[in-house]
């Protein structure tokens, strides 16, 4: 390579980049022996660099990645708080690079004099792609544009069948259903280190709005891996778990604010994610959230109106005692009580399986042909004829769901929200479970980031983040009588920080971290 000269005297290579000692910034980058051969780059340099990102697969490793945009400072304070993080956790940190505006454009003067980083991430650039294990790749060769709305659009099936990071600065996650037998595979992107610059214009104002400082933490153990997000408040700091990061400090957090749990369907729920939740070194036990909160807790298989016409199914049922609904009602609201510790607050949300199919049972049901459950109809039916009311937008039916939790939960810190009634922490909205969108359509996290309003949804199992929006997926088993074919269902919880910031924490054969 030739020395070059750049803006007011700055030394540069060819490439574009600024000199930085002997080599160009590339040599200071994980790329290929051959490719860093090519470009005259010590590859001694390289391979050292190499061994600091390869790993024994019986060590638990950590990374911080992160990307950053061309000709553009970083922010200090949360470059300095992602430091402190990486020597408090042994983690290594990455800084995937992309550029605005047009990567794809003819090389021109101007873009030759742009095509520079940040001095400080010298040593932490990946611009290759790296495969981290059979797993999951980090895709720090693809430059997309900080622009884009819907930065993962198209990306589904660039990584095969491994899980993918990307970088950009608008946080987006998403699962892409896979066969039966292995778990869905994530594609997410990253956040960004260095500080907001975009043109004044339409698309620039939108991207200036979804910048987000952040990271994803991803630790990993053998083939294993685990996955979240920092997301850092205006002064540079955030938190992670049970510290927080400030610069050159870092400190335990109390309490997290609330755990939002995947949809529970205690019938059917998952007996490692219950461990992982609940049971002792659990997420609730290291993290004592001030809040849980439930979604689609009651499953309602017993009286399921999917089942009500299939006669096999209904004769296993009931040779089976799963047809019983009250014993079902009485089980769900058993496990809240064994599982939700003192000075805990629950908020139930209202959802299609606890509230809509319940009532749907007792509004559907003929009791002459289902003598197991008549008496507890009949009790049903009565509080709902006797406590339902006209109001002044039409007839206000009772909650037969709440309606049995308020008598028979032990737990007395317990809220049961009414359909629509919301419910606000730290300015992010809980109150939707997601089955219902905005005028009464399907609900969707595109269509639910549209209100502009931050939320926690459920109920479609799938977790993934768009727009302000977080979805968390299911503490179910992941295969039940009616999801077949490829599935993109995960075991995944939502976490409130005190800061008003939200992680997603997924349960991998039990753990849900490394």
């Amino acid at each position: 390579m030739k020395r070059g000269t750049g803006r007011a005297g700055e030394q540069r290579w060819s490439c574009g980049h600024k000199r930085n000692g002997t080599y160009c910034w590339n040599g200071h980058n994980p790329v290929g022996v051959e490719s860093a051969e090519a470009k005259g780059i010590d590859t001694a340099t390289v391979k050292k660099l190499h061994r600091k990102l390869k790993f024994d697969k019986r060590d638990v490793k950590r990374y911080v990645i992160t990307s950053a945009q061309n000709a553009t400072p970083i922010n200090k304070a949360f470059f300095a708080s992602l430091l402190t993080y990486c020597k408090h956790k042994n983690a290594q940190l990455v800084v995937i690079p992309y550029r605005y505006k047009n990567p794809t454009a003819i090389w021109s003067k101007k873009a030759n004099s742009d095509d520079w980083w940040a001095p400080e991430l010298a040593p932490y650039i990946l611009d290759q792609r790296w495969e981290i294990n059979r797993h999951l790749v980090v895709l720090g060769d693809i430059k997309t544009q900080p622009t884009a709305s819907s930065p993962l659009q198209g990306f589904e099936t660039i990584s095969g069948s491994r899980s993918a990071i990307i970088g950009h600065p608008k946080l987006e996650l998403k699962t892409v259903a896979t066969p039966g037998h292995k778990l869905p595979k994530i594609i997410t992107t990253t956040g960004a280190v260095t500080v907001m610059n975009y043109l004044q214009t339409k698309a620039g104002k939108k991207g200036e709005h979804h910048h987000t400082f952040g990271a994803c933490v991803l630790e990993q153990e053998g083939e294993l891996f685990h996955m979240r997000q920092i997301n850092a408040i205006r002064n540079g700091s955030f938190m992670d778990m049970e510290w927080e990061y400030s610069g050159d400090d870092y400190k335990r957090v109390p309490r997290a604010a609330a755990l939002v749990m995947g949809d529970t369907h205690v019938k059917f729920v998952d007996p490692q994610v219950v461990k992982a939740t609940f049971g002792n070194g659990g997420i609730i036990d290291s993290l004592k959230p001030e809040v849980l909160v439930w979604h689609d807790v009651f499953d309602c298989y017993s009286g399921s109106h999917h089942d009500r016409d299939k006669a096999v199914i209904n004769y296993v049922k009931h040779h089976s005692g799963a047809g019983n609904v009250s014993r079902e009602l009485m089980e769900c609201f058993t496990f809240m009580d064994e599982h939700t510790p003192a000075h805990t607050k629950n908020v139930v949300v209202p959802s299609n399986h606890p509230n809509d199919h319940l009532w749907r049972w007792v509004n559907d049901t003929d009791p002459k042909k289902d003598p197991e459950n008549a008496i507890f109809w009949a009790q049903s039916y009565v509080a709902m004829c006797q406590l339902s009311r006209m109001g002044t937008g039409g007839a206000s039916t009772l909650d037969i769901f709440s309606y049995w939790g308020k008598q028979w939960l032990k737990h007395q810190d317990t809220v049961f929200l009414h359909q629509d009634e919301s419910f606000f922490m730290l300015g992010v909205e809980m109150g939707f479970h997601g089955h219902v969108g905005p005028n009464g359509a399907r609900g969707t996290r595109k269509a639910f980031g549209k209100i502009g309003v931050k939320t926690f949804i459920g109920h479609a199992h799938s977790p993934g983040i768009e727009d302000g929006v977080y979805q968390v997926g299911t503490s179910s088993r992941l295969r039940l009588s009616y999801n077949r074919g490829p599935s993109s269902w995960l075991h995944t919880h939502g976490l409130l920080y005190q800061n008003g910031k939200r992680t997603l924490i997924n349960i991998i054969d039990g753990r849900y971290k490394a």
